[in-house]
């Protein structure tokens, strides 16, 4: 896992520029579509437990320091969304190869739809009750909706990473 830390680190810096410079600005039914959580879903899903934690704290934490929400929260959120992935991924259900074509998808966005949710209820944890002001429904659909889209392509990204940190061991 050494190894493939600076790919996937590169590779988290690089979604998380995404998010804060373009997605960010991009409003579906009013809410933001978190590429950030996707990704560390993907890699938890593509089995890379250690991996899903890492780069789902460092997304996580660098979108929270541009973020006027409480500190920490989207590191937490994507690291619960990413642990839970990771225990799939790690028992070969959201394996790309061997599973349905539907499974990686259906995972994802179920991951979608639970982290708002679980965003909101943090938020309500640290008294922060403007998270609660938006269209709650409207961010799970959304969110759910864009990781059912690209989940694939994402995990498919995850497994690249963490191959071409295998590569450079040997």
């Amino acid at each position: 896992m050494r190894r493939t830390i600076v790919p996937a680190t590169i590779v988290t810096i690089f979604i998380v520029a995404i998010q804060l410079d373009i997605l960010s600005s991009l409003r579906f039914a009013g809410t933001v579509v978190m590429l950030v959580w996707l990704w560390p879903v993907a890699m938890g899903l593509a089995g890379f437990t250690g991996l899903a934690v890492y780069v789902a704290l460092l997304g996580g934490v660098l979108v929270d320091t541009h973020a006027t929400t409480p500190f920490g929260l989207t590191a937490i959120v994507g690291v619960l969304v990413a642990y839970g992935a990771s225990l799939l991924g790690r028992e070969g259900v959201g394996d790309l190869d061997s599973a349905a074509y539907w499974v990686t998808p259906a995972l994802a966005a179920l991951a979608g739809f639970a982290a708002p949710l679980l965003y909101t209820i943090g938020g309500v944890f640290v008294f922060n009750f403007e998270l609660w002001r938006g269209g709650l429904l409207d961010m799970m659909v959304v969110n759910a909706i864009a990781f059912l889209l690209f989940a694939r392509l994402v995990t498919r990204l995850a497994r690249a990473v963490a191959s071409v940190g295998e590569r450079v061991r040997r």
